[in-house]
């Protein structure tokens, strides 16, 4: 499971644990798979969020956040 890490225009900022994340309509999910089935963990609107970053754990240990562009849904 990917950590991600969240931010909001109002500057709040949230960092949470999913299996993928997908824009659907006008929000975006943060989902995990559970008996072959995705279920959200966070859905946001779109227009709320400014940035999500995905945690990468590089083979030296070093650890970077890299930019996310949510793909849309394909269900």
């Amino acid at each position: 499971m990917s950590v991600y890490r969240v931010r909001m225009y109002s500057g709040f900022q949230r960092t949470l644990t999913a299996d993928r994340v997908v824009v659907n309509g006008d929000n975006i999910c943060f989902e995990r798979s559970r008996n072959g089935s995705w279920v959200a963990a966070l859905q946001l609107p779109t227009q709320l969020v400014t940035r999500v970053r995905r945690r990468c754990v590089q083979p030296d240990g070093t650890v970077t956040w890299n930019v996310e562009k949510p793909e849309p849904s394909t269900y």
